[in-house]
């Protein structure tokens, strides 16, 4: 199973960098990819903390220990499986470098993207807001793929992550708010 997910990534990467390459998109995902960092996560998170409105503090609070725990996560995980960056296994890849550190799976900018994204659009029900939070985490995890640093799976098992904390922790909200 293991080896055909392996075959599956190789595939899928190879391709977008071979066929759906263009500069345009090259600096469009560029500039997309630093919606997952970590300087990005933690500004948007204090955005919310220093704003007046108790709910949206909570949110602050909220968001920030959702992407706490999944950011712990992505790191022991990274640790312990140490799988290898696209660009160092497939010498064909031509890739764009940003944003990387030295293991591949799971994405950590689509764990912190989907963090928040889902904390946001658990907050903002119905709000068209929420669809937007949701589009652009799916972006970063299409960003890392397109840039080359990560494989299709990484990101797949990033975003499962990242909105696993974020419905957990608004479940642990929901419950505290009717208690």
């Amino acid at each position: 199973m293991i080896e055909k997910i392996k075959a599956w990534d190789e595939r899928v990467i190879l391709y977008i960098n071979r066929y759906l390459k263009h500069k345009v998109l090259d600096y469009f995902f560029i500039a997309v990819t630093y919606l997952g960092s970590d300087v990005f996560a933690i500004g948007f998170i204090l955005a919310f903390a220093i704003l007046p409105v108790s709910t949206v503090q909570s949110f602050a609070l909220y968001a920030a220990v959702a992407l706490i725990l999944s950011g712990l996560t992505v790191g022991i995980m990274k640790n312990s499986i140490r799988r290898k960056r696209p660009f160092e296994t497939l010498i064909e890849l031509n890739s764009l470098r940003i944003g990387v550190d030295q293991f591949s799976f799971p994405s950590g900018h689509t764990t912190a993207a989907f963090s928040l994204a889902v904390t946001s659009a658990l907050v903002t029900q119905g709000n068209i807001a929420s669809s937007v939070y949701l589009i652009l985490a799916l972006l970063v995890a299409i960003s890392r793929v397109y840039l080359g640093v990560h494989y299709p799976s990484d990101v797949i098992v990033g975003g499962i992550i990242g909105s696993s904390y974020a419905v957990l922790i608004h479940i642990i909200r929901e419950v505290i708010t009717v208690v």
